[in-house]
């Protein structure tokens, strides 16, 4: 899984809503209505994050004649949690966000931030020269 895909995972979770919505629906299927009473939210508030949730895919759906029963998608779920703990142990991850290693970052914050400054102009100019 790669970085923007956790991004659409936890960015789709960052609503108390769509987080309590995703944790209930993994004791069972629920329709909109049954959403709609449990949070006490309007049926278009609770549609539209339904809409933000299985853009993600952290939820699934399954029609029975006129119902539409929502559900956690467990296994998506487990594994990009699973992915971002792996993340959190690779110093490798901060590399890739902002090209450097941890350990070259000094303690001091003054100090670092003008590290991160100077890298982020270095960046900037590189991507201005790259651009003609």
């Amino acid at each position: 899984m790669d970085s923007k895909k956790l991004e659409n995972i936890f960015g789709a979770l960052s609503s108390s809503l769509r987080l309590r919505m995703t944790l209930l629906m993994v004791k069972r299927p629920f329709c909109v209505c049954e959403l709609e009473n449990i949070f006490d939210v309007s049926q278009p508030a609770i549609s539209q994050n339904l809409k933000i949730l299985k853009a993600a895919n952290l939820i699934g759906e399954k029609r029975e004649k006129q119902w539409v029963f929502y559900s956690t998608n467990k296994e998506l779920l487990s594994s990009a949690f699973g992915e971002f703990l792996e993340l959190l142990e690779k110093e490798d991850a901060f590399i890739e966000i902002v090209g450097l290693k941890i350990s070259d970052l000094p303690h001091d914050p003054q100090k670092s931030c003008e590290i991160l400054q100077r890298k982020k102009e270095v960046l900037k100019s590189d991507l201005l020269q790259g651009g003609n």
